[in-house]
């Protein structure tokens, strides 16, 4: 131990908060994220920079004081003792140095640092080798977990655990006591993110809440075992509704969450997620719920016989060598209404029509590529047949590499067998395709001519509505595909621009081959947009091989900022040209797609800068004057937090069947305002125009702090399929409506996650954050 003299310590100038404390206005603008926003400033640590590789504990300790008196084994600093080993720093009116024990006390307006950490206090007892310290009527902070408190005592082992006896913690800002926990006991494991209180008392505004024997809790993100926060709202399906999730880290790479969840006018859910990470086997989830005796279930739905109610859900991905990838997405329900009334975290889990249940093995070779699959789903609408299953479908492709000015072979093959549980056709398809393709690129465009034959044929089973059990059809096929490049320099708005002009031609040719007595496993016509101008098919799905003799003609320009490359404009017009008719349709008496010319389809995106974005899309049809479709949608994001989006949606029905039926058209408006300091205001609404009504709302107000934050929302919606809107005449028709609280201690978690989910889907840019 050595104790010569050196200069006084700068790190702590004279003015400096006591804990280390720094309004927003001198924090550095990079620092000052949402949290210093939130709090009008932050924790700023002197020792944030400091080389922390080597420890301070077998370090020598130097020493600058007023006075120094030296006896056999001990030393006695005072006057502004100032004290370094390493990156410890200690200061105190008065130090005495033990060097046999390698133990000090110190006396007087004491301060203690290591980076990321600072104690305070009145008397201290510190042993220099182990860092073990003892502190009396201490003040602390933790910088990077914007942490502060006090204890009575406040020790620190040598495993660098800080043991609080009779003290508090916080996360508000210093002279905020928004919320906080008294503790006899508490322990922080700074370097396992962990807390525990014993005999701990949680006080919102002073006012003691809850008392707690024993909590353990996270002081940061990493994942923890424990009960977590709970789920508190209220919902037209059910009532009050409460979850409270347990959660078992068990191992790095498997936890298991149990979630019991009661809820009013039902019964109690027993939810259950489990999760492992594996490098052969890769990542599983496994979960699902199950509520014995549903009672509103039996109320709304008398001639059921079981009233039980479950979900099963398995997903799996994996990747084994690079080569051998894995898929599993299984679903599957006790009844169509599960998703409806107890799915309540989103909107877009309550408008599920259907569960997938898919298992996929794909091997993927240098150049080829072979996939096993089987799917099928699970209908969750009374009105919708199942959709057919795979059982299975094997497909096995050459990989080209698309070397410029280099022959790549074609080739595909897939195998499908399909089958149902309704009174449909059933049987096996084989669909293959072979042929070649020459890309030629160059920096002013390209060009990429394609021939390929391509052909289909089935194995029926026995049905009254196919006469022939093997029906096939086959087609040569042939596109060029070429494109041009141009550009010039410009300005858009005063910036220096680069303009792009990027005209393109895409000619198509197929023969056609009747398939009236083909059927219709997997297929569907695509609706048309700008993509579909350059498409091989009109078709999804291998049942139709399309008769084609057309020319599609596209223009696009681009505005590419010169400085940072970022692409502030795009447009694109297009139109497909036909030389005949297409005779080829999904349903036996479909007619004929006449000649001429498609509709016209245009798309425009706009993002003038990192707030502000639209894009627009419009298919117009020429020949009779209306527009088909379209969409424009447009958000405006404040540095403040603001999001504000408009949108709207226009689609006329296009078939023979329906042609009754009126455009659909709806609106979207959505918003979030702070208003002041701490208050914010949000809503959405999804506006049907032809009905003039909203199918669904939801408003809310949110008081944040520095803290603490606490949100209330409202939602109501019509039980409607996604992307439909409700028929508003049918008397049964119900708004159904549900309430969420969301309450968060800052640092800590909080109560009610479902209403920052359903912010999340109704107000696009929306996230969401512990601070």
């Amino acid at each position: 131990m050595t104790l010569p003299a050196l200069a006084q310590d700068s790190s702590e100038p004279s003015k400096a908060h006591p804990l280390d404390w720094t309004d927003i206005k001198e924090v550095p603008p990079e620092l000052r994220d949402d949290r210093c926003i939130d709090c009008q400033g932050r924790y700023m640590d002197p020792l944030r920079d400091v080389d922390t590789s080597v420890s301070p504990d077998n370090a020598p300790i130097n020493a600058d004081a007023s006075e120094v008196e030296l006896y056999e084994n001990t030393a006695i600093l005072s006057g502004g003792v100032s004290l370094t080993q390493g990156y410890r720093q200690m200061r105190a009116d008065q130090v005495s140095l033990d060097r046999l024990e390698s133990m000090g006390i110190l006396e007087g307006n004491i301060t203690l640092r290591e980076p990321g950490i600072l104690l305070r206090g009145e008397r201290a007892q510190i042993y220099s080798e182990t860092g073990v310290a003892s502190i009396e009527s201490s003040q602390w902070v933790l910088h990077n977990l914007h942490m502060r408190g006090s204890a009575n005592i406040l020790e620190r082992d040598k495993d660098g655990l800080l043991h609080i006896h009779d003290g508090e913690l916080s996360y508000c800002a210093p002279n905020e006591n928004e919320w906080l926990i008294q503790a006899e006991k508490l322990e922080l494991n700074v370097e396992e993110g962990l807390a525990v209180a014993r005999g701990a008392k949680i006080r919102i505004a002073d006012v003691p809440i809850i008392y707690l024997p024993w909590i353990q809790f996270p002081i940061d993100d990493r994942r923890r075992s424990g009960v977590l926060w709970p789920d508190v709202g209220s919902d037209s399906r059910g009532g009050i509704d409460v979850a409270m999730p347990v959660y078992w880290n068990a191992a790095p790479n498997y936890d298991l969450l149990y979630t019991p969840r009661y809820i009013e006018e039902r019964g109690i859910n027993h939810e259950a997620k489990a999760q492992y990470l594996n490098p052969v086997l890769g990542s599983w989830t496994v979960g699902g719920a199950f509520m014995d005796n549903d009672k509103r279930y039996e109320d709304d739905y008398p001639s059921e016989r079981n009233y039980d109610r479950w979900l099963a859900v398995v997903r799996q991905n994996g990747l084994f060598e690079e080569r051998w990838r894995s898929q599993i997405d299984y679903s599957k329900a006790s009844d169509v209404n599960y998703m409806k009334d107890l799915q309540t975290s989103s909107l877009d889990s309550k408008r599920r029509t259907a569960l997938l249940q898919l298992g996929a093995l794909d091997y993927l070779g240098d150049q080829w590529m072979a996939t096993l699959e089987v799917q099928q789903f699970q209908s969750l609408a009374d009105d919708i047949n199942n959709d057919y299953k795979k059982l299975p479908q094997l497909t096995g492709r050459y990989r080209p590499d698309g070397t410029p000015f280099e022959i790549d072979p074609i080739f595909l093959a897939q195998y499908s067998n399909f089958d149902t549980d309704t009174n449909r056709v059933t049987g096996e398809r084989i669909y293959t395709e072979a042929g070649a393709t020459y890309p030629m690129l160059w920096t002013y465009g390209f060009f990429k001519p394609t021939a390929k034959y391509r052909y289909l044929s089935y194995d029926l089973d026995k049905h009254n509505n196919f006469r022939e059990q093997a029906p096939d059809a086959g087609a040569p096929m042939i596109n060029l595909d070429a494109g041009l490049f141009f550009d010039r320099d410009t300005e858009l708005f005063g910036n220096s621009m680069v303009q792009t002009l990027e005209p393109r031609l895409y000619y198509l040719y197929s023969k056609y081959q009747d398939q009236t007595g083909n059927p219709d496993f997997d297929s569907a016509e695509l609706t048309f947009t700008y993509n579909q101008l350059f498409r091989e098919t009109r078709f999804s799905g291998r049942d139709r091989i399309d008769d084609s003799d057309q020319l599609s003609v596209g223009i696009t320009t681009r505005f590419i900022d010169q400085e940072d490359g970022r692409e502030e404009f795009n447009a694109s017009l297009g139109q497909i040209f036909y030389f005949r008719d297409r005779e080829v349709r999904l349903g036996r008496k479909d007619p004929p797609l006449a000649s001429g010319g498609s509709e016209v389809a245009g798309e425009l995106s706009f993002f003038p800068n990192e707030r502000l974005s639209a894009r627009t899309s419009v298919v117009w049809d020429p020949y009779s004057d209306k527009v088909n479709s379209g969409n424009f949608f447009t958000s405006y994001q404040r540095d403040n937090g603001s999001i504000y989006n408009v949108g709207y949606t226009y689609r006329r029905p296009l078939t023979t069947v329906i042609t009754a039926q009126p455009p659909t058209e709806e609106a979207h408006f959505s918003f979030y305002v702070p208003t002041s300091q701490n208050w914010s205001v949000f809503a959405a609404v999804n506006y049907s125009i032809e009905a003039g009504e909203s199918v669904e709302d939801m408003f809310g107000v949110e008081y944040d702090t520095c803290c603490w934050k606490v949100r209330l929302l409202h939602l109501r919606y019509y039980d409607n399929t996604a992307g439909e809107n409700p028929g508003f005449i049918d008397p049964t028709l119900e708004r159904e409506d549900s309430t969420q609280v969301q309450i968060v201690l800052k640092g800590m978690g909080g109560v009610g996650s479902r209403a920052s989910s359903i912010m999340k889907d109704m107000i696009r840019g929306f996230t969401d954050s512990e601070y």
